[in-house]
């Protein structure tokens, strides 16, 4: 079974985020989200560029940080999830000696 990818423009993602065209092109320059396509007019992004974004803006609104901010606060949190399951992969690993 193939899921299909949606794809939204830059209004449909303004309206599903509820964030003005100037603040998505923002978000695009400072690298959150990179859509497909050569300017706005032709951008379109996926549907985890949506939740990357709906977090982003969370941050944005929630702890008042600016866009740079969040970029980096966004690098930082993927960072820490990606060592989190290293460390319960290992810890898995580990556990088969310990109990063999």
């Amino acid at each position: 079974m193939t899921r299909k990818t949606i794809l939204l423009n830059l209004q449909e993602l303004c309206h599903c985020t509820q964030l003005s065209t100037q603040s998505v092109i923002e978000i695009v320059e400072q690298g959150i989200v990179e859509p497909r396509g050569d300017s706005p007019e032709s951008w379109s992004f996926d549907t985890h560029m949506v939740v990357v974004t709906k977090k982003a803006q969370r941050l944005h609104t929630d702890l008042d940080i600016d866009w740079s901010g969040i970029a980096l606060a966004l690098h930082l949190i993927e960072e820490v999830e990606r060592l989190r399951e290293d460390n319960m992969r290992l810890k898995r690993q580990l556990g088969k000696f310990v109990q063999g």
